[in-house]
């Protein structure tokens, strides 16, 4: 009771300004994931071609490419609070047009924005945690806010989703634009108009959010642009270049997995996905006090060790019910390290180079997420549509991505905590004493 009490006074050291940017985070994420669930049964219920529903994915990809190198000038020049209105109207645009209109040249546009609006969106949260949270509280923020961004908001989305389809299909053929849309279309087309709803409303909470100059202001292209310890950022980058490449072998495809391995329909495997989402959620949230026992670099390997075991499951696939538990439980804790990581690459850095470091350590793995989404076809069709070469391709991925950790992250840890004692005595040296 304790133990919770003290969780809970944590959560209750952090800022209204977190606690607005947290909200904003829910109900967009909720738009998202929304969109997420149902876009790709649209465009195949739409009658488009295999290549043309895969391009819509890689056009989404791209946007997150080309934002990776101006997204460190954006965020540095403007204000958090801004830059997150923008993505806001950019996605509720994006999913507003898809609803109107629904052409893959549509698609593709809006695929694009998407990515570029989302890769900004995963760099601008750290840097404005690190602004907004003390050393205490800092691992609590990290966690809710990835716990909001996917797990909480993905278990939301995916039962809406479902829901509102549903609903609006039963209102029948529909005149929308000119034009007669049938039932099961204007089902996708209406629920994605509700999605970018969703995203609108968070301009609410994110106009009350209150901050000062960012930090480029008055500072040269050149400035902003300068790494001042680029020995760390590569350090910090590797490991996730190599996670992100295992990554994308196979977690994009856990829904064709269950179907080409277990023969599942996708109304069977949708409570698999809810159910991996909801218990993702406590872990997320189980973070902070096994990172305040054991630090974070014990806490992130073990998690990822951990999870080898299940991927092996994967691959032998014994039986239905163990495959189901080995997904959820590796999801758990490979994704469990992510808010950790996060904030430890934010603490480690030269503090004139966070910025850089949370685009780089979000680019570093989307970029091979990215090319491995193509490598994964092949690996799949050379074992006759099965996964057990892409999943033993991706334990050795991950395997290495462990040796690396364990080379380099306990010397970035020691440096990390010299750098925090330091800055907590110079916090009790500046903080006014009262007298007794």
């Amino acid at each position: 009771m304790k133990a919770f009490r003290d969780y809970l006074r944590n959560f209750g050291l952090l800022q209204r300004n977190v606690w607005l940017w947290l909200w904003a985070a829910l109900v967009m994420g909720i738009g998202r994931q929304v969109f997420m669930v149902l876009r790709n049964q649209y465009l195949v219920d739409l009658g488009l071609a295999d290549q043309q529903v895969t391009s819509v994915q890689g056009f989404n990809s791209l946007g997150g490419l080309l934002i990776a190198l101006p997204a460190v000038v954006i965020i540095s020049r403007f204000r958090a609070k801004t830059l997150l209105a923008c993505i806001c109207v950019a996605n509720a645009l994006g999913f507003a047009a898809q609803g109107l209109f629904g052409t893959l040249e549509v698609f593709q546009g809006a695929a694009l924005a998407a990515g570029v609006a989302m890769s900004l969106n995963m760099a601008l949260g750290a840097p404005f945690l690190m602004r907004n949270t003390g050393i205490k509280e800092r691992i609590f923020g990290f966690a809710l806010l990835s716990t909001i961004s996917w797990p909480l908001s993905g278990f939301l989305g995916a039962l809406l989703s479902g829901l509102l389809q549903q609903w609006f299909a039963g209102f029948g053929d529909v005149a929308m634009l000119g034009e007669t849309v049938p039932a099961q279309l204007f089902g996708y087309r209406a629920t994605l108009l509700v999605a970018a709803g969703f995203v609108l409303f968070a301009l609410l909470p994110i106009a009350l959010v209150r901050e000062g100059a960012p930090d480029g202001a008055g500072k040269t292209l050149r400035q902003i642009l300068t790494f001042h310890d680029k020995k760390k950022l590569l350090w910090l980058g590797l490991p996730e270049m190599v996670i992100g490449f295992g990554a994308g072998l196979t977690i994009p495809f856990f829904n064709v997995y269950f179907k080409n391995e277990w023969g599942l329909t996708p109304q069977q495997i949708a409570p698999v996905f809810m159910a991996m989402f909801g218990v993702l959620v406590v872990g997320y949230l189980a973070t902070p006090p096994l990172v305040r026992r054991f630090g974070p670099v014990k806490v992130m390997i073990a998690s990822q060790i951990l999870s080898l075991p299940f991927f092996i499951e994967l691959a032998l696939g014994h039986y239905l019910w163990a495959a189901i538990t080995a997904f959820i439980a590796r999801q758990v804790l490979m994704n469990g390290s992510d808010p950790i990581y996060k904030q430890f690459a934010q603490e480690v850095a030269d503090e004139r180079d966070r910025n850089a470091v949370a685009v780089w350590v979000h680019s570093s793995r989307h970029i091979f997420f990215t090319i491995a989404n193509f490598v994964s076809g092949y690996l799949i069709a050379m074992d006759d549509g099965r996964f057990r070469i892409v999943i033993g391709t991706t334990i050795v991925c991950y395997v290495a991505a462990i040796a690396i950790e364990l080379a380099v992250l306990p010397g970035l840890n020691r440096a990390r905590r010299f750098k925090l004692a330091l800055s907590t005595r110079s916090e009790r040296l500046t903080t006014p004493q009262l007298p007794s």
